[in-house]
């Protein structure tokens, strides 16, 4: 695929992807590894009552106050990780950078912020993997799938297994320095050599943490097809947008 066809198709992804976490009314299923106070999904949730959200939250202290929030999005105290099982949950102080992994401290030292990141305890948590989850619900596909572990989105994903090919659409976290804040995170290469190889494609991204992380969003290569005709930007009506 020559540049200009492969900008062009990344504009159409871009329109479809954007009608799965638009403003419309919203169906489907999501699910929302990390969702910590519900950021990112919750808001969605009460807006959309056919939207059902599955959100898992290991951090208890975190998930009890989501618990109840709306009758459509249903909160899982739990992990997603690469095994059934437990794992440990290194509980922060800033609650948000909680994680299974254990920090870098080569990499904590020089971490933009990183004086406000302390463990302050370990506890037990259970774990479940992407795939025997959907297959316990009943989940046939998933619509998005929003992915903030602290290191361990890629695990996340390779959890999901043959069951990744009935994703549409993720949204989730790397670390773009030298040294990864958490030690076994994986570097932002291997993410996008690993979600290509699975047919997606890279639609967005989006700097945050003082340049230091960035959320990248990928969608399904083989639902672009999917896009009518006319759905598709086309030179002569995108001439003039910057």
């Amino acid at each position: 695929m020559d540049a200009k066809s492969n900008y062009w198709n990344r504009r159409a992804l871009r329109r479809f992807g954007d009608k799965i976490t638009g403003r419309a009314r919203l169906g489907g299923t999501w699910i929302d590894v990390g969702a910590h106070h519900g950021e990112t999904t919750l808001q969605y949730a009460k807006q959309n009552p056919d939207l059902r959200v599955f959100a898992f939250e290991p951090n208890l202290s975190a998930a009890v106050k989501l618990m109840g929030r709306a009758p459509n999005y249903l909160v899982i105290p739990m992990a997603v990780a690469e095994k059934d099982g437990v794992a440990n949950l290194h509980v922060n102080e800033f609650d948000a950078a909680s994680s299974l992994l254990p920090f870098n401290e080569a990499s904590l030292k020089t971490w933009i912020g990183g004086e406000a990141l302390k463990v302050n305890s370990t506890a037990t948590v259970s774990t479940i993997r992407l795939d025997t989850f959907m297959n316990l619900a009943k989940i046939k596909n998933v619509d998005f799938l929003k992915i903030d572990t602290q290191g361990a989105d890629l695990v996340v994903v390779k959890s999901a297994g043959e069951r990744l090919r009935d994703v549409a659409k993720i949204t989730l976290e790397v670390d773009i320095k030298p040294v990864p804040l958490y030690a076994g995170a994986p570097f932002k290469e291997e993410v996008l050599a690993f979600l290509s190889e699975a047919g997606f494609s890279l639609i967005s991204v989006e700097k945050q943490s003082h340049d230091q992380e960035e959320n990248l969003t990928f969608f399904r290569k083989d639902l672009l097809p999917r896009l009518r005709d006319s759905e598709r930007p086309t030179p002569e009506k995108s001439a003039h947008r910057k």
